[in-house]
C-alpha cells in the first residue's frame, strides 16, 4: 500500500532541493558576469581614447564600459538635470546626500552625449537649480557609463525641480527635450574644478557570489542528508 505521507515529503524535498541547486547555479552565473565586469573596470588605467576615432553603439557598449575617453565639442545651454545619490566614500571634499549634475554635450561630429559633471551636496542644490549651465569646456574627459533602468522601488521623478533617482535614458531625453542621445553617458574627470565634484566614478564592486553559491549548495546537501537519514536511520523497537 502506498504511503502518501512519504510520497508527499519526498516531493517537497525534491522541490526544495531543485530550488536550492537553482539558486546556487544562478550565483555561479552571476559570478561569471561579475568577473567580466571587473575585467572591464581594470581598463580604466589604459590610455584615453578619442571618441572621434571610434563609434560606440548598443552592440559594443559593454566592451567600452568604464573606458576612459575624451570628446570635443560644446555644451548645449540647458537647465541642469539632477540625479539624487548618497556619496558614502567620496574621493573629494564633499559627500553624503546630494546630486549628480547632468548636462548635454554636442560633439564636433554632431552626436549628443550626456555628461555627468559631478557631485554637489544637497545643501547647495539651489545654487545649481536656479540657472542653466554656463560651462565653456570644448573637451570633456571621463569614463563611459551605461544608463540605468527603473524598477518597482525607484521613486517618482520630480519634474518641477528636474530631479531623477536613476540615470534613466528616456527621462533624461524628455527633461532635456532632446530626441536622440548616445546610448551611454560620461562621468567627467576634472581635477581642477571644486564643484560639481567630478572624478567620483565608483569602481569597487562587492563580489560575494561564490560564497552565496556555496551556501545554497551546502543547504541542498544538508537537505538531502536529513532526508536520507530520516529514511534509513535504524528504527527502535519496543521490547
Amino acid at each position: 500500500m502506498l504511503n502518501f505521507k512519504n510520497i508527499f515529503v519526498s516531493l517537497i524535498v525534491i522541490l526544495g532541493f531543485s530550488i536550492l541547486i537553482g539558486l546556487g547555479t544562478w550565483q555561479i552565473d552571476r559570478l561569471g558576469q561579475k568577473q567580466d565586469l571587473l575585467k572591464k573596470i581594470e581598463r580604466v588605467s589604459q590610455d584615453i581614447t578619442d571618441l572621434k576615432d571610434i563609434k560606440i553603439d548598443e552592440d559594443n557598449l559593454d566592451d567600452w564600459l568604464y573606458r576612459k575617453v575624451k570628446i570635443h565639442g560644446d555644451f548645449i545651454m540647458q537647465e541642469n538635470i539632477f540625479v539624487f545619490t548618497h556619496l558614502s566614500d567620496p574621493r573629494g571634499k564633499f559627500g553624503g546626500a546630494g546630486y549628480w549634475v547632468l548636462d548635454p554635450f554636442r560633439s564636433n561630429e554632431g552626436d549628443i552625449v550626456i555628461i555627468n559633471r559631478g557631485f554637489i551636496p544637497q545643501n547647495i542644490f539651489d545654487q545649481f537649480s536656479i540657472s542653466g549651465n554656463e560651462y565653456r569646456e570644448n573637451t570633456v574627459t571621463g569614463y563611459i557609463r551605461k544608463f540605468e533602468k527603473e524598477n518597482l522601488f525607484t521613486p517618482d521623478k520630480n519634474t518641477k525641480d528636474r530631479i531623477l533617482y536613476l540615470f534613466e535614458k528616456n527621462d533624461i531625453k524628455k527633461m532635456f527635450r532632446i530626441e536622440r542621445i548616445e546610448p551611454y553617458f560620461i562621468d567627467q574627470v576634472d581635477e581642477y574644478r571644486s564643484l560639481p565634484q567630478s572624478n567620483e566614478t565608483q569602481l569597487k564592486f562587492p563580489n560575494n557570489h561564490l560564497s552565496y553559491a556555496i551556501t545554497w549548495y551546502g543547504l541542498a546537501t544538508a537537505l538531502l542528508f536529513i532526508y536520507f537519514y530520516s529514511i534509513f536511520r535504524p528504527k527502535k523497537f519496543d521490547s
